[in-house]
């Protein structure tokens, strides 16, 4: 890539900051500088492991002059003074999905990021598959004739093993959600991302199988700008689960999406394609939360050494993050109010 190595430091030391780590170690031109965790015993086996310093107070690691980027890989509820002590410092943030868990907070990010000249980069890694943008380019450019269907269903399984290993799975302070929040928000995102913005929603949720606070089902009717409408069905409850899935339908054609491929590719005029359901890392992400791949992660950081080197702007900046997180939020009003709601959220 040439020009300046960057340096990473890594908050947080659960399965999210470990494909951090993946990615910068894979990255040409990125290097791990340190690693910062709660725990000084995962600190420390973190550290020596990839043979960087480790802490344990997130302030004296921004004191190193050799990191240029943070990684924010905390639970999204605890992070705002490790985002803004970030940003004074001078370094530049990579945050995992979503920013907050509440739009005041991921306003208090942008604005900090924004006060501090620096580069703020949202992870929404799926963005970067070729088989999305191949979508996106489609629907965007006319090619399904008028849009009057865009779906997402996020039927996964989760044990509730998985919500008792860690004190901030299941609640809505330290989580923001449950399986729309943290299992669905990446196809939420890709959803408005190719269809565009979303005017009105109408949800219900429940938690049906699962001890937590938060829902583990949920249903919601969406009103996109365009007049095209569209359902989300989010759950981590549907034993063994299945690989998500994007629909989208208009007046000239059909393209589905199955974690990262294209199954169906049927437009008018054009030869249809049909691919084998292959299992992808992606898919098996639908019953097990340590089997995403880390191609995502490593183009976004890519990008962002790119960006440190020759200028610009990450494609997925604050206000571009901000989008997903804010239908979220819209959706959960709805299924509590019982009542539509309209974006955007006042």
């Amino acid at each position: 890539m040439g020009g300046k190595t960057v340096g990473f430091g890594i908050v947080g030391s659960g399965t999210v900051a470990d494909y951090h780590i993946g990615a910068v170690l894979d990255t040409e031109g990125a290097e791990l500088v340190a690693v910062y965790s709660r725990s000084e015993g995962r600190a420390r086996q973190t550290g020596e492991q990839h043979g960087v310093a480790w802490y344990t107070d997130h302030r004296e690691m921004l004191e190193s002059p050799d990191i240029d980027v943070v990684c924010i890989c905390t639970p999204s509820g605890v992070r705002i003074p490790m985002v803004t002590d970030a940003a004074a410092a001078g370094k530049h943030l990579i945050i995992e999905k979503p920013l907050d868990v509440t739009l005041e907070n991921v306003d208090r990010i942008i604005q900090a990021a924004q006060d501090a000249g620096v580069k703020l980069m949202g992870i929404f890694q799926l963005r970067y598959g070729e088989a999305i943008n191949r979508v996106r380019e489609a629907v965007r450019g006319g090619k399904l004739g008028r849009m009057v269907l865009g779906d997402a269903y996020i039927k996964w399984f989760r044990p509730q093993a998985y919500y008792d290993s860690a004190d901030w799975r299941g609640n809505w302070a330290l989580e923001g959600g449950g399986a729309l929040m943290t299992q669905g928000s990446h196809n939420v995102d890709l959803l408005q991302w190719v269809m565009g913005p979303v005017k009105r929603v109408y949800a219900r949720m429940g938690t049906l199988v699962h001890d937590i606070e938060v829902e583990d089902t949920l249903v919601a009717a969406l009103e996109y700008e365009s007049g095209a409408l569209g359902v989300i069905e989010a759950t981590t409850s549907s034993h063994p689960g299945l690989p998500a899935k994007l629909e989208f339908s208009g007046s000239e054609g059909t393209i589905v999406m199955e974690a990262d491929q294209i199954t169906l590719w049927d437009i008018q005029g054009e030869a249809s394609e049909a691919a084998d359901a292959r299992l992808t890392d992606l898919a098996k992400a639908a019953s097990d939360s340590k089997t995403f791949g880390t191609e995502g992660h490593k183009a976004q950081l890519a990008e962002m050494v790119r960006i440190l080197n020759e200028g610009g702007e990450p494609a997925i900046d604050g206000p571009e993050s901000r989008r997903a997180i804010e239908l979220i939020l819209a959706i959960y009003k709805s299924a509590r109010t019982g009542k539509p709601v309209d974006l955007p959220l006042s």
